[in-house]
């Protein structure tokens, strides 16, 4: 009698296991669930990553996709264009001429906001875009450097640097230093998120560029006009103004002045 109750209750406990299997796959295959189950190999592999490195991951297989997406979107000519700029890699030019050329933040800021729809307010905190903002940008180091950028990332730069030259005075030999620039111009990078016109518009802003000779006015020139074009300022205004708002629209000041009241009411 004992060891008919002890297999009564194996068989009781087998059929309550076999019931549970079954309802949990009724309920997986009701929500389809089971389309998305990973294989073992994978749940091995996710089961060893913590939750930061399974995000992580899954980050970057997502821009992984996004940029393949957007590479297959690309006509097939600029492909090969931008397969050749690839393979050529950083041009550089250097200007060893004389010139009265100066990287000059003022004169550059002049350049961009005449003849074009940006304000002074504009220009100075165009650092404020972000990665959304696909389109040109300058960066500008007084008497140094003047960089374009398309989407942060650099197409071209223009950097004063010294030479070295002789002279007779006097009889005697001097030796001494003269400004020279260098122009650097980079393969465009192709970002998720951009389309065939961005990936074109870099290529055509480095081809232009390099067609200067490394002249530093007119590459100075290119980079200017480049960036206040009435499509960029468009794209340039939509990034920013919002933000140039919220920031002027801070007080500034003394942490304990006084906030302002309205007008009495009579």
């Amino acid at each position: 009698m004992f060891l008919g109750l002890i297999v009564a209750a194996v068989i009781a406990v087998t059929a309550f296991i076999f019931a549970a299997k079954v309802v949990k796959r009724f309920l997986k295959l009701f929500s389809g669930k089971d389309k998305s189950e990973k294989s073992p190999g994978d749940r091995k592999k996710d089961a060893g990553k913590g939750p930061k490195e399974a995000s992580e991951t899954a980050k970057e297989s997502a821009a992984e996709e996004e940029v393949t997406k957007e590479e297959e979107a690309v006509p097939e000519q600029i492909r090969n264009r931008y397969a050749a700029a690839s393979a050529e890699g950083i041009g550089e030019v250097f200007w060893n001429e004389e010139t009265a050329f100066r990287i000059d933040g003022k004169t550059i800021a002049d350049s961009c906001v005449e003849g074009s729809s940006l304000t002074y307010l504009e220009y100075s905190n165009r650092e404020l875009t972000g990665d959304e903002f696909h389109g040109f940008n300058l960066i500008v180091e007084e008497d140094s450097r003047m960089v374009l950028t398309y989407g942060g990332c650099a197409v071209a730069t223009l950097t004063r640097t010294e030479r070295t030259c002789t002279a007779m005075i006097n009889g005697e030999t001097v030796t001494g230093t003269m400004p020279a620039y260098r122009t650097n111009t980079f393969p465009p990078e192709l970002r998720p998120g951009m389309v065939a016109s961005d990936l074109e518009r870099m290529l055509e802003a480095s081809l232009s560029i390099r067609s200067c000779g490394g002249n530093p006015e007119e590459v100075s020139r290119a980079m200017v006009d480049y960036f206040k074009s009435a499509e960029n300022t468009k794209l340039l205004k939509a990034a920013i103004d919002r933000k140039i708002q919220a920031k002027e629209s801070l007080r500034k000041g003394p942490r304990n002045q006084k906030p302002l009241r309205s007008p009495t009411r009579l």
